[in-house]
């Protein structure tokens, strides 16, 4: 990967906010879910602090090169993209290239698209639109799976391979 098409420090901090916030907000949402009520303050500050995060995300991907290229990948407006996720489907991950780069790449992208909607939901619910609730929850739910999902490509990719007849896969 050339220099140019690697994140700014910059960007990779505001990555990892996205990344811990929306986490935090995911544990917290559930938390409040199974009646620990005490956790909203911290639940809604964590999801003005997550929007801000998102908007700096959104702010990189929409401009910056290296942000629309990464953009083009992980809403599969890229060719390979789109041809490395058809052909993992197909086989299951087990074609030999990294999910990162295909299935994982696509749920990268929706993950990023339904944390900023849920978390603009959740902002609006602060803001006393009570009748969005079963949408915020509902958004949640299916990001903690896409979270889950995410996490699970992550680790096969780097589980150590086992090596055949002395050759690395």
């Amino acid at each position: 990967m050339a220099r140019d098409e690697r994140r700014p420090t910059w960007a990779l901090f505001l990555l990892l906010g996205v990344v811990l916030t929306v986490t935090l907000q995911l544990v917290s949402g559930l938390l409040l879910a199974l009646g620990w009520i005490w956790l909203l303050p911290f639940h809604i500050i964590d999801g003005l602090v997550a929007a801000l995060f998102l908007a700096g995300e959104w702010s990189w991907l929409l401009g910056y090169g290296a942000g629309r290229r990464s953009a083009a990948r992980i809403f599969l407006f890229s060719a390979t993209t789109r041809r490395r996720v058809a052909r993992q489907w197909r086989n299951l991950g087990r074609d030999g290239t990294p999910l990162r780069e295909g299935l994982d790449a696509a749920v990268a992208g929706i993950f990023l698209l339904l944390a900023s909607v849920t978390v603009i939901l959740g902002i609006l619910l602060w803001r006393g639109a009570g009748d969005l609730l079963p949408w915020h929850r509902s958004l949640a739910a299916f990001l903690l799976l896409l979270w889950v999902l995410h996490l699970a490509f992550s680790v096969i990719d780097h589980w150590p391979r086992r090596r055949r007849n002395g050759v690395s896969p």
